[in-house]
């Protein structure tokens, strides 16, 4: 880890004070005129994916081919686990904002059925961006380095038997954020290493304010082969795009 503030702050929050009020980390992120930002203007659509475990919970109705519309939305607040943006009990929207960012985010096995939703943005939202994509003119390379580093906490695969300590420092980023007024943040796909060493515009979001959005529609996809095959196996006449970087590059040629 290249950022020592940030190693600092881990060690703090994870072993002393769950709830630090002074750390440099804090003050980085609470000069707004440097903190990176994109919007997400209303109209714009992301996109969610759950793998369908039970094909008899697959809605039939017109435009939701895969999970309803609640199914396709945030979980219900009962069932939400500590995850690396939030709380227990706390639920956030995890989406993407390309298909097949969100495609590969749920890690599916070759033959696996997968319900992907399209999210609608209905009012702008603004996110803290950990891609960096947009680097503020006045951002140091201190604070530089701490939203890199940041960015790869959060895109670290979540694993069933991880230890929710591993949560704690990337928790409390991501309420700071919201308290700061961000909708949510914007974070690298660790999932796909050839988008994010091309400074494509592909990522994974976590939204707040998920009441700024609503779930249109979902679709379902079977990964046929590896992680270039994936195919839209419903009767929607309207097909999503889940080719990979390298199958489009391929395409183009």
């Amino acid at each position: 880890m290249k950022s020592r503030l940030l190693k600092n702050f881990i060690q703090e929050i994870q072993f002393k004070n769950r709830n630090p009020k002074e750390t440099r980390v804090l003050a980085l992120l609470d000069d707004i005129s440097t903190n990176p930002e994109r919007i997400f203007q209303q109209g714009e659509k992301l996109y969610r994916s759950r793998i369908i475990l039970n094909e008899e919970k697959i809605n039939k109705k017109t435009g939701f081919y895969g999970y309803d519309a609640e199914q396709s939305f945030i979980p219900p607040w009962r069932i939400t686990r500590d995850l690396r943006a939030n709380y227990r009990y706390i639920p956030y929207l995890y989406c993407s904002n390309h298909p097949y960012i969100s495609l590969i985010e749920v890690r599916p096995r070759i033959g696996a059925k997968i319900s992907i939703a399209t999210i609608l943005v209905n009012q702008n939202i603004n996110l803290l961006d950990f891609t960096i994509q947009n680097k503020p003119t006045k951002m140091s390379e201190t604070k530089y380095n701490l939203f890199v580093e940041l960015s790869n906490l959060y895109s670290k695969p979540i694993a069933n038997d991880d230890d929710t300590l591993d949560y704690i420092p990337t928790q409390f980023i991501a309420e700071y954020a919201k308290n700061l007024g961000y909708d949510g943040i914007a974070f690298t796909s660790s999932l796909a290493p050839e988008i994010n060493n091309t400074n494509l515009e592909r990522f994974n979001v976590v939204i707040f304010n998920y009441q700024k959005c609503s779930a249109i529609k979902s679709n379902v996809i079977c990964l046929e082969a590896n992680h270039s095959e994936f195919h839209q196996i419903d009767n929607d006449l309207d097909k999503l795009n889940t080719d990979c970087y390298v199958l489009e590059q391929l395409i183009a040629l």
